[in-house]
């Protein structure tokens, strides 16, 4: 006899409408679904790999059960994502049963791609045998802190970096006290690691410094420069003044792997003492209270400016995020937090 049974689930339904939850499936039942009474008993044991939400790429969440009461033919759980029931699957889910009682039902999503910028409430909802009052675990968004943390092992993973950049990014990190998956998840974002990456916008280097934001950087440091008439010139004229090298580590701070990363950070401080100031202090504090949530402040200051970040807040309140003019930002955002969750975790969800 197998010691597992699995089933495997690849529904390919066709509709009008597309799949309408990153697990691919209709949904129904309407909004703010509840439940009257939940599950008290703690003889279930419920865990998630990985333990939060990831967006950067499609991957795998593996749902470890055990329930000593398992029944195959009593086994019920269901999805409810914003509030809504999920009615079935487009995508692969495979669920593998044990024998041993004592020993979990693994349940898991293949290719699970959960999108930034929208909002994805995730709960999955068990039934033990014999009780129609459930078990609820949220799947929550990724988090990242400003601080480091030297109890944390940094994992760049799927990215090819090399020793020295993460050196670099670890002694720097380190140096301005900021957490070192934070400072290698803005530069994921920013340029994937490509020392030489520019947009149209002219930002440069691993951090994407802007001639403007450079001018505040050079308040911490006064022989950092740029390339002369840098601001002038057009995108085309840059791109082939770096391919020819004539723009290059002696002349622009950016390109120079160490200083571009110190870089951002010193941009990052900016922004810091930006918010510290007593006015926008002041105007945090009257809309957050005790929970002022910083690091989403500053990364959002980070790509579309202070003061526009400040303007939403100011009329979205404790929703600014979801302000239209930070449409990008908000991505931005959810991106570098779900990139530092995952470079503090080592990646788990490949395991």
């Amino acid at each position: 006899m197998k010691s597992v049974i699995i089933l495997s689930f690849s529904l390919f339904i066709y509709s009008c409408a597309g799949p309408t939850n990153p697990f691919g499936g209709d949904v129904f039942i309407s909004d703010n679904f509840s439940f009257d009474k939940l599950y008290t008993g703690d003889d279930i044991q419920l865990n998630f790999s990985p333990g939060r939400q990831y967006y950067n790429s499609p991957y795998s969440l593996k749902i470890n059960l055990i329930d000593p009461n398992f029944n195959i033919t009593n086994f019920r759980y269901e999805i409810i994502y914003n509030n809504r029931k999920i009615n079935r699957w487009y995508k692969s889910e495979q669920i593998k049963f044990p024998q041993d009682r004592l020993k979990p039902i693994e349940i898991r999503f293949n290719n699970l791609s959960i999108l930034p910028g929208h909002t994805n409430k995730i709960k999955f909802v068990y039934y033990p045998v014999n009780s129609d009052s459930p078990i609820i675990h949220e799947l929550k968004v990724p988090e990242c802190f400003k601080e480091f943390d030297s109890r944390e092992t940094l994992h760049i993973a799927p990215f090819k970096v090399s020793s020295s950049l993460k050196n670099d990014i670890e002694l720097m990190a380190t140096k301005h006290g900021y957490n070192t998956s934070l400072v290698a998840a803005l530069i994921a974002q920013e340029s994937s690691f490509n020392p030489k990456a520019m947009s149209t916008a002219k930002a440069l280097g691993l951090t994407q410094v802007t001639p403007l934001a450079h001018q505040e950087i050079k308040k911490f440091k006064k022989d950092w420069n740029i390339f002369p008439d840098f601001s002038n010139m057009s995108y085309k004229q840059i791109r082939s003044e770096l391919s020819k090298n004539s723009i290059n580590p002696n002349n622009d701070w950016r390109l120079d792997q160490k200083k571009s990363i110190e870089g951002g950070i010193l941009y990052m401080k900016y922004l810091v003492s930006y918010w510290n100031a007593p006015k926008k202090r002041k105007l945090l504090s009257h809309t957050f209270k005790n929970d002022i949530p910083t690091v989403e402040i500053l990364l959002a200051s980070y790509n579309s400016g202070a003061y526009r970040v400040k303007k939403s807040i100011t009329n979205g309140q404790q929703d600014w995020l979801f302000d239209q003019s930070l449409k990008e930002a908000r991505k931005y955002v959810m991106n570098i937090k779900s990139y530092c969750y995952a470079f503090t975790k080592g990646r788990e969800h490949d395991k």
